[in-house]
């Protein structure tokens, strides 16, 4: 039986981004994510190694070419695994490291992590045992359903992180239209303030929808189902959730600056000052999009 060809198994590590063996305790997230490079860098040499093999093979069938072939099979299967660990390990402590995450779902991320290591270990010893070409592609099928796992796992959780972070910000813009809201019902002629904050709170309470949507999508992607149309839906509801939080933002930035023509900045500023949000003009803070989520 012909070795089958590995890049499949590049592709389904590729598919987040959104992919030497590590100990969890002895790296930092950003030492991890360059171990995680490094280990990506060798995967790569090592394919390329194997279809050189199967190329010269192909054109000398001489059983020395033939064991090349299988032994190189093995190096580049044994790497792929080592990319995938790397990768597991950095996902984990960027997970940790986050204090915006909460334990609990530290904890849910942590056990994926620990559980998929465990199927990696198993996949090792498949690979040492390896011995003919039929072997080679039947530990290479293998290994293709078990990151297929591996991925599932990690995109639930990553959805699931995301949709943390949308939160907070949605909690964020509330917060900054309650002050705004407050400071403006004081005012005379405040029709066109409150008709903006009624804008923005209608924006957000969409986002809000979203952002569930997107979490209800994160939980059912399990194998066995259809997680990528589940991963793909999820991300789709949370870009939707931060045009939402975006156009809010436009809506309280436009109040804001009513507000201050009105005459009561220095009423409104110091609840401002500590907001995440800026009005046009100013410096914006980093939107969720921007830090990485559903986007």
């Amino acid at each position: 039986m012909k070795s089958r060809p590995l890049p499949l198994l590049i592709v389904f590590l590729c598919l987040l981004i959104i992919l030497q063996p590590l100990a969890v305790s002895a790296f930092a997230a950003g030492e991890a994510k360059q171990a995680w490079h490094a280990a990506k860098s060798r995967s790569t040499d090592m394919q390329e190694a194997h279809r050189q093999a199967k190329v010269d093979w192909a054109a000398d069938q001489t059983p020395e070419n033939n064991r090349l072939v299988i032994d190189t099979g093995k190096e580049a299967l044994s790497a792929a695994l080592d990319e995938a660990e790397a990768w597991l390990v950095w996902k984990q402590l960027e997970a940790e490291e986050n204090p915006d995450i909460p334990d609990d779902l530290k904890n849910q991320v942590s056990d994926d992590v620990e559980e998929n290591l465990a199927k990696i270990g198993e996949l090792r010893e498949d690979v040492d045992a390896i011995e003919t070409r039929l072997d080679l592609g039947l530990t290479y099928l293998k290994m293709v359903g078990r990151y297929l796992e591996l991925l599932t796992d990690v995109a639930r959780d990553s959805g699931l992180v995301w949709v943390h972070v949308a939160g907070t910000y949605a909690d964020t813009i509330e917060a900054y239209e309650a002050d705004l809201r407050e400071a403006a019902v004081t005012m005379p002629d405040n029709g066109a303030i409150l008709s903006k904050l009624d804008l923005a709170d209608a924006e957000l309470a969409a986002a809000r929808k979203n952002i569930a949507d997107a979490r209800e999508e994160y939980l059912s992607v399990k194998a066995g189902g259809t997680p990528l149309i589940s991963f793909s839906n999820g991300n789709n509801s949370l870009k939707i959730a931060r045009g939402n939080m975006l156009s809010a933002q436009g809506y309280l930035s436009h109040a804001y600056g009513l507000i201050v023509a009105g005459g009561v900045y220095e009423k409104i500023h110091p609840l401002y000052r500590h907001s995440r949000l800026r009005p046009a003009g100013r410096r914006v803070r980093k939107t969720p999009a921007g830090s990485g989520w559903g986007g």
